[in-house]
């Protein structure tokens, strides 16, 4: 009965775990959809599907920003959210080194917040965090 007990278990977790991760893309693609709605934070596809060509282009650092903000990797004054990145980045990877590692490297504050909300989902996708912007 109990490695029953275990194998229901392990069941919920992962389930419960797949569904956060749906929830997380959805609310992102939400928060996406939002920016590009607003013409302040609208930025052409092609733009975004390149960011390292594009870190100065201001309409993509708009844009990039804003989701960075409705997700909550940035705070309103644009500075980084260490805790909701560990948060977020925990729905994705289940290695607690991998998370703090990439916090490391990634989540570091930049001479603007726009160029900090580039610079963390370039960092974050070049690590193999694709979620954040595969659209």
């Amino acid at each position: 009965m109990k490695p029953v007990l275990v194998f229901l278990c392990a069941i919920v977790v992962g389930i419960t775990g797949q569904n956060r991760r749906i929830v997380e893309e959805q609310n992102l693609h939400h928060i996406h959809d939002a920016c590009q709605a607003d013409p302040a934070t609208n930025a052409d596809h092609e733009l975004l599907h390149n960011l390292a060509a594009n870190i100065d282009n201001p309409q993509v650092g708009a844009h990039m920003l804003c989701e960075s903000k409705g997700v909550g990797l940035q705070k309103p004054n644009g500075e980084l959210d260490p805790e909701t990145i560990r948060s977020k980045l925990t729905v994705f990877i289940d290695d607690p080194a991998k998370v703090d590692k990439l916090i490391k490297e990634c989540a570091i504050q930049k001479n603007t917040p726009e160029k900090t909300a580039i610079y963390l989902f370039m960092c974050m996708d070049k690590e193999g965090v694709t979620y954040f912007h595969e659209f």
